[in-house]
């Protein structure tokens, strides 16, 4: 009984490592020329470094030490969704209780967020989905021990 206890004592004491954390539903936007290129990534978080890989390819595009990230920023956008009033709209001429929905969809707008975050020389700005932002944003925090600061309204 004592060897038993003992060993599960010894197996308590063991450090456990954290186990790495990914994120997808992220696009990370770069430069290309006079416009943007939108890049459907995975972000990695492991014991010490941050990883932005591009999901297609697995090809790591930023990799960050926890220690050399000095900000981050978080903010969102607010967009009509005319697209969606309008399709719903057309689609109403074949179908006229879609109407009922079209008009309202049309008065609504949907929320992009961002965050944007900053080393020493280097920065990344992310698209991130509504679905994985509130676990991406404390799991960065907790990781990286940089409070994100969120710009306007947090919703």
């Amino acid at each position: 009984m004592a060897i038993i206890l003992l060993s599960c004592l010894s197996l308590a004491a063991v450090p456990v490592r954290a186990a790495a954390e990914a994120f997808e539903n992220i696009e990370f936007m770069q430069p290309n020329g006079d416009s943007l290129r939108e890049t459907d990534v995975r972000i990695e978080f492991d014991d010490s470094t941050m990883r932005v890989i591009k999901r297609s390819n697995r090809a790591v595009l930023k990799e960050w030490n926890y220690s050399d990230i000095e900000s981050a920023e978080y903010s969102y956008t607010k967009n009509p969704r005319w697209k969606t009033g309008l399709g719903l709209g057309a689609a109403a001429i074949l179908f006229p209780p879609l109407l009922f929905i079209a008009i309202p969809i049309g008065f609504t707008k949907h929320r992009r967020h961002w965050v944007t975050i900053r080393t020493g020389d280097d920065y990344a700005v992310f698209k991130v989905g509504k679905g994985v932002r509130k676990l991406f944003m404390p799991a960065f925090e907790t990781r990286t021990s940089i409070q994100i600061q969120a710009l306007g309204d947090d919703k």
